[in-house]
């Protein structure tokens, strides 16, 4: 008897522990559906969202009004949670809210703090010895640092003279004189455009979680306003598949004794340099003979 006693006691406890968690998971979603509702009182929402929770359960959770009446208190799996969070646009910290609550592991960031400025001072030190032209670039693609022979390729001034917002990757595929180099023949200039659209959707995807965080909102805003074609690359990047992407690089360098632009084929390696993809340093290495010429030249060549 004091056995079958023990075991309904401990039995209670744990649904009483699953109805705490429950609620708690609920509260949370409520929160931030309320707050997202209140944001689009005044406005009109680009889908026509209304962030009800009849549309909640009729877009993406079909017990969801179970739930708020107590018909149900089954812990949803995380993969549902992330739908939800994913209808309510959540930005990482309100996703992780939800997945908290929930008792789930959040979505971990990438670094911060000292530790970012520590990835980034490794980065860059693996940068510097490489004799390649090279980057240090993080998740938003954000270059940080660049050496002299990445510089002189992309015929581009030190970083220091750079607006922050324009130190990007998709910055310096997309500016003018690249472009225009690009443009030379019909090869190069559809070799240019696969690398665009693929940035942009490497960028994408990397940071679907951060969609509907403010950064990356002000990324996307700067872009269409100040990025010529920009936003034609930003709604046509969805289309491209890794395949489509050449597994080499066309760039026009120009032969520092000359003048003259040369067509050269490279190799993108990525070099990770802690237990997170990025930071990371991206180099660029010849594939061919004219490759190896323009390098071997830009080292050389007096600063």
């Amino acid at each position: 008897m004091s056995l079958q006693l023990s075991a309904r006691n401990e039995d209670n406890a744990s649904a009483k522990e699953q109805a705490r968690v429950f609620h708690q998971m609920l509260a949370a979603i409520e929160a931030v559906r309320e707050k997202r509702q209140e944001e689009y009182r005044a406005r009109h929402h680009p889908q026509l969202k209304r962030f009800t929770q009849q549309e909640l359960n009729d877009e993406v959770c079909p017990t969801y009004k179970n739930w708020l009446i107590g018909r149900s208190q089954r812990l949803p799996s995380r993969s549902t949670l992330m739908v939800i969070a994913d209808y309510l646009e959540c930005r990482l910290s309100e996703r992780n809210d939800i997945l908290l609550a929930a008792q789930y592991l959040p979505e971990q960031p990438g670094w911060e703090g000292d530790a970012l400025r520590q990835a980034l001072e490794q980065a860059q030190l693996t940068m510097e010895t490489l004799p390649y032209p090279a980057i240090v670039v993080t998740h938003t693609l954000q270059v940080h640092a660049a050496n002299e022979l990445f510089l002189r390729l992309m015929e581009l001034p030190s970083l220091d003279t750079l607006p922050a917002h324009q130190r990007t990757i998709l910055h310096f595929l997309l500016n003018p004189k690249f472009r225009a180099n690009a443009m030379v023949n019909a090869e190069a200039y559809t070799m240019w455009q696969q690398h665009v659209l693929y940035a942009i959707r490497h960028f994408k995807q990397q940071n679907a979680l951060y969609q509907y965080d403010a950064w990356y909102q002000q990324f996307v805003k700067r872009g269409y306003g100040e990025v010529a074609d920009f936003q034609a690359f930003w709604e046509k990047a969805n289309e491209v598949t890794r395949q489509e992407v050449a597994p080499t690089k066309m760039v026009f360098a120009r032969m520092p004794t000359t003048g003259e632009l040369l067509p050269i084929r490279v190799r993108n390696m990525m070099i990770s340099v802690s237990s997170k993809t990025y930071p990371a340093v991206a180099a660029l290495l010849p594939v061919d003979e004219a490759a190896r010429t323009v390098y071997a030249a830009l080292a050389s060549a007096p600063s």
